[in-house]
């Protein structure tokens, strides 16, 4: 162990790793650190005949809990004997706390410090005591917001990482879940958890994304979304090999088929690999509704993606190239609507579009009560305004509204298909809808190509696992799901062994 000498005046202690023996220069160099934070606590004081001092921050610590700590440490008689056995004293028989650790690095006691820990360092050992006091304010396992379920459970999860791990535990009442932490930030660590079941999981692909995010270099971890590019696949692709939920019980669910979860200190929503492009049209309310509805709602979900993603560039195609193929009575409604516009078809549903993105963007970002308005608004604007000017056709607009509440269907595609869409539009106007049959072609092309950690993004579509057919596009009965056991890695085409 590298010991630096200093002076009492050390600036900081960035250039120092571990801490010493003089209780001058640890005092000083945390001074320093922490000079202008209002916020940080120190206090000096004697146990026994030796020097102590402990700090913490306001606001990440529960001051019953200080406080409680404090009057046993200050009640400590030392007996005459050497700082470490001091402080294996303390530790083993003062202090009652449940999370308690030693640290030997300055690095490892600033960490400590900002998770909610007390700090406690006694004269002449190269060791410190962190102990857990946290009592920051957090927000409550609410309903979810974005994955709002019927019959489902009302919890979530919430940016608290213990109170995470908590309700994954809580659902999991296995000595096989596993919750592996580490720190990931060069500069600013934070803690990611690696959430697995240990007799589901393949350990060669944990392995593999451990390593990933180890590697990674990331300065710091803001939110789950800086890790997703290390845990995706590395094929170029509109859609991703990584979900992510706030719902315990999904995640749950998720865990007990052999997946990996990941979860990242500070964020509500939860990721997890591999995902697959079936998961996209699931809901835990499939599991609580009987099997033919589930199966009927499933069925609406895959025709509600094909229609958002398709339904513009085939009106596109169909009007400009193959009028043919539309009825005499619709044919002349169309063409009298459109001819009162001036742009055309292709240039008429993208305006549209952008538009619909940009009312759709203004909605989300701004608070809650002018976004009101500007829904409002924005149905005046493209609703009637527009129709009635001449700019925009009926027969569009119709079809632009059947788009966009068919895409909130299937959410968790929105991204991939909102910009799908426009592309769609744009090779329609091209070649018609033999460019359209072409393009179709090769986005399942790249589909079918997507794979992470071994595992096929289309399976148990491509390739067939018939096993598998029975939870996928329609949902058998509990009494048939409940006689087989669902492995992720165990799907045709895995190369997971």
């Amino acid at each position: 162990m590298f010991i630096a000498k200093q002076t009492a005046n050390t600036k900081s202690g960035d250039d120092m790793k571990y801490l010493t023996k003089s209780y001058e220069i640890n005092r000083d160099v945390f001074k320093s650190d922490f000079k202008d934070c209002s916020d940080f606590l120190m206090r000096e004081v004697i146990l026994g005949k030796r020097r102590a001092f402990f700090f913490a921050f306001d606001g990440l610590i529960d001051s019953l809990q200080l406080s409680m700590l404090t009057k046993s440490l200050l009640s400590f008689d030392m007996p005459s004997q050497t700082p470490q056995d001091a402080l294996e004293k303390i530790k083993e028989h003062v202090v009652c706390c449940a999370e308690m650790n030693e640290v030997e690095t300055f690095e490892d006691s600033r960490f400590y410090l900002m998770s909610g820990f007390v700090v406690v360092y006694l004269e002449g050992c190269r060791r410190a005591l962190a102990m857990g006091t946290q009592g920051w304010s957090k927000r409550t396992t609410d309903e979810p917001t974005n994955e709002a379920m019927v019959k489902g459970a009302k919890e979530c999860f919430i940016e608290c990482l213990n109170d995470n791990k908590a309700l994954l535990r809580k659902r999991l009442k296995t000595h096989h879940l596993k919750l592996k932490q580490i720190k990931l930030g060069s500069a600013i660590e934070t803690s990611v958890v690696l959430a697995y079941v240990d007799d589901r999981v393949n350990f060669d692909s944990l392995n593999e994304i451990e390593e990933r995010l180890k590697n990674a270099d990331l300065k710091t971890v803001s939110d789950y979304g800086c890790l997703m590019p290390y845990i995706n696949t590395s094929v170029k692709s509109f859609f991703s090999t990584v979900g992510n939920t706030e719902r315990p019980d999904v995640l749950a669910s998720k865990l007990l088929e052999g997946r990996i979860g990941i979860l990242v200190d500070g964020t509500p929503f939860v990721i997890y690999t591999p995902y697959l492009f079936t998961d996209n049209f699931s809901s835990l309310d499939d599991y609580d509704n009987p099997p033919f509805y589930a199966s009927f709602t499933r069925l609406l979900k895959y025709l509600a993606f094909f229609v958002s993603l398709f339904l513009p560039a085939l009106y596109v195609a169909i009007g400009s190239f193959h009028q043919e193929m539309i009825p005499t009575t619709l044919l002349y409604v169309i063409a009298t609507s459109e001819a009162s516009t001036p742009f055309g078809l292709v240039l008429e549903a993208v305006i549209i579009h952008i538009l619909y993105e940009i009312m759709r963007e203004a909605g989300l970002r701004l608070p809650q009560t002018i976004g009101h308005a500007v829904s409002i608004i924005g149905a005046i604007v493209i609703g009637e305004a527009m129709v009635s000017a001449g700019i925009i056709g009926e027969p569009m607009l119709v079809v632009v509204a059947l788009t966009a509440i068919a895409s909130y269907v299937v959410y968790p595609l929105y991204e991939s298909v909102a910009v799908l869409r426009i592309l769609f539009i744009l090779l329609a106007g091209i070649g018609g809808i033999y460019a359209l049959i072409v393009a179709m072609g090769a986005l399942l092309m790249i589909i079918t190509a997507l794979n992470n950690l071994g595992v096929p993004y289309f399976a148990p579509i491509s390739p067939l696992t018939p096993s598998s057919l029975g939870d996928t596009i329609l949902r058998q009965s509990w009494k048939r799901l409940a006689r087989r056991r669902v492995n992720i890695n165990d799907l045709e085409g895995s190369s997971v062994e």
